[in-house]
């Protein structure tokens, strides 16, 4: 008999579901607790190995070392069954596990971003499920990796867990999803890392958990949960309000790590119930500055924000379910009503963690404060959705001046003061400058955007054609874009250095160019160019403790390179006029500042070497450390 062979191809399917932990095992079976996720579908080799994460489940703890097997989850079983079942007892769910939720951290940035993000040199983020043991897990930039450690649980105060067990982080959805942020945000914005204000650390402790606590938003099952349980009051003290609950309870703690409605920094909720205006969080801006929580104090404004659009939203269905009382009766919740008032509860939490994310492209290159990230949301929002329909940015104007965190650089509190300002002078577009080199990064982005490139075996070799910036006394920053590319961003900046408030007489590193691509609600396709600059001052080192004093600038413009947006952090030299060289000095003075209060509160200062006294604040940039509770 003639066999017939088909001439049909398979199509590969575009979304791949993996069972994750929401929260992590201490729920248990509780509902939404096990739930299932959707990624980009990819090829895999065993780890899993893919084009952005590798998991390296290698265990140095263990006498000798080990390395457990990896999880092949191209397996056509493992396929069948949606990824393997959740379990603290296989290290092949751990790696799965740790795949899934960095992937989904990763694909919600470049939703929000309107572009493909790949770490710097064509490497993969390596996720160790297993690295040491200890009740820590954080990001290291020297490795591209984050480590995740695994500890036993307190004998005496556990919680819900069994005295002694074994606590892995690796199996916290908060936990990953934050120390990913922390490689994303050092991606993002290399020099975040360097302490020149009271912000900077606090903002990537804080951002990371803003990504871990807006990502609860996205898991149906545990949502629908706890609206019915809470009646609609998502400000009640849930898992999907708490971060790291395992974490915090098997340390003994007896609570979650940390919270998003300022559980134990007092806040705006318990301020307005006593009839007070602006008490404990304005307050707590200006006497926390703990990086952990100083973050609470930025992710309660978030979340503040994001529960007064909330309720904003769903008042009309209250209205309609109380016949206009708005007063909820006794009793379960109609399932269609808790069904709608999910999705609305969803649909904000997306709309106000791609207002976080999108920031990024409207930040500052260095030295950034949560004033500073406020204007970069207010921006890129107005920039996106002009009409602002449920008032996202008055909500979240309104709650960071409660906690008493006021812009610098601003006339009032409106909300077009607190946009950017355009560049003060005519400066040449980069249409007009590198057209042909426009046209060439334009057409990269979309093809790595397209992602079309994965159908094939290419990407195991991808690796995306990079040049180095050295600045003066400076490690070579890697750019995703061409030699010719980079060359002509300099020389731009260059013969622009007035205008652009840089300081002419000092070197200019170009810190990133890239296109993005965005579609707003009136479904019309939204092209910008963003470019960075920085500037470095080295002579002040030891005077600032080992690390430099920084300026730069973003530059946003259109399509066709024209400049909407000069986000500046002058020198003290800076061109342009007295009031940006003012600026500089003032950013000056306040690092100087910065660092005293630093050395007032480090009981250390008077036992240390000469030379680790020239260098304390490089020590505290250490994710080993920020990452430490």
């Amino acid at each position: 008999m003639k066999r017939i062979e088909s001439r049909y191809v398979q199509a590969q399917p575009a979304r791949r579901p993996l069972k994750i932990f929401a929260s992590d095992p201490m729920q248990g079976r509780a509902v939404g607790n096990r739930t299932t996720i959707e990624i980009g579908n990819e090829k895999l080799m065993p780890g899993p190995f893919g084009s952005r994460i590798e998991v390296v489940d290698y265990d140095g703890s263990i006498s000798g070392g080990r390395y457990y097997q990896p999880v092949n989850l191209d397996d056509p079983a493992i396929l069948m069954m949606g990824g393997l079942e959740p379990t603290e007892s296989d290290p092949r769910f751990h790696q799965q596990m740790v795949y899934a939720v960095a992937m989904k951290v990763i694909e919600n940035f470049e939703r929000a971003l309107g572009r493909s993000i790949y770490f710097r040199g064509g490497k993969r983020l390596r996720l160790l499920p297993h690295a040491f043991r200890g009740a820590n897990a954080f990001y290291d930039r020297r490795i591209l990796g984050v480590l995740f450690g695994y500890f036993r649980a307190d004998k005496k105060n556990p919680g819900r867990n069994l005295p002694g067990q074994n606590v892995f982080t690796c199996l916290s959805h908060d936990i990953i999803a934050h120390e990913v942020t922390h490689a994303l945000v050092d991606r993002l914005r290399r020099h975040f890392l360097e302490f020149s204000n009271r912000d900077v650390a606090a903002f990537h402790e804080g951002f990371a958990d803003i990504v871990a606590i807006f990502q609860h938003f996205t898991f149906p099952d545990i949502l629908h949960e706890y609206i019915r349980a809470t009646r609609t009051d998502l400000r009640s003290p849930t898992p999907l309000v708490q971060l790291a609950q395992q974490f915090g309870y098997a340390t003994g703690r007896g609570r979650a790590l940390r919270s998003a409605v300022d559980l134990n920094l007092g806040g705006t909720l318990r301020a307005r119930a006593k009839g007070e205006t602006d008490s404990p969080p304005s307050r707590l801006y200006e006497t926390v500055f703990e990086p952990h929580e100083r973050g609470s104090i930025l992710v309660a404004a978030v979340f503040d924000a994001f529960f007064d659009v909330y309720q904003r939203r769903i008042a009309d269905l209250l209205r309609i379910a109380t016949g206009g009382t708005g007063t909820l009766p006794k009793g379960d919740l109609h399932p269609d009503l808790v069904k709608r008032i999910a999705d609305e509860a969803a649909q904000t939490a997306q709309r106000v963690l791609n207002m976080c994310i999108r920031a990024f492209d409207y930040m500052p290159p260095v030295d950034a404060s949560f004033g500073d990230f406020l204007r970069a949301m207010v921006t890129a929002d107005f920039e996106l959705e002009p009409n602002d329909e449920y008032n996202f940015r008055g909500a979240m104007i309104e709650s960071f001046r409660m906690r008493g965190i006021y812009p610098e650089g601003v006339t009032s509190l409106a909300e077009e003061s607190l946009l950017w300002t355009k560049p003060e002078k005519e400066i040449p577009t980069l249409g007009q400058v590198i057209p042909k080199l426009l046209e060439q990064a334009f057409f990269k982005a979309l093809r790595i955007f397209d992602m079309s490139w994965q159908k094939t075996d290419n990407w195991r070799g991808y690796d995306p054609k990079q040049t180095c910036m050295t600045g003066e006394g400076e490690e070579d920053i890697k750019l995703d874009v061409s030699p010719e590319m980079a060359k002509a961003l300099h020389v731009y900046a260059t013969d622009n250095a007035e205008a652009l408030g840089l300081d002419g007489s000092a070197k200019i590193q170009v810190l990133g160019f890239h296109p993005v691509f965005r579609v707003s609600p009136t479904r019309r396709l939204l092209i910008e160019l963003n470019a960075q600059f920085a500037q470095v001052d080295h002579s002040v080192k030891e005077q600032f403790g080992g690390i430099p004093f920084r300026g730069g600038c973003t530059l946003v413009a259109t399509s066709e390179g024209e400049f909407r947006y000069l986000i500046s952090k002058p020198m003290r030299k800076a061109g342009g006029d007295a009031t940006r060289e003012k600026m500089g000095k003032e950013r000056f003075d306040r690092q100087q500042k910065y660092l005293q209060k630093c050395d007032m509160q480090n009981a250390l200062i008077p036992y240390i070497t000469h030379k680790e006294y020239q260098e304390r604040m490089l020590e505290m940039m250490n994710f080993t450390n920020l990452c430490g509770g």
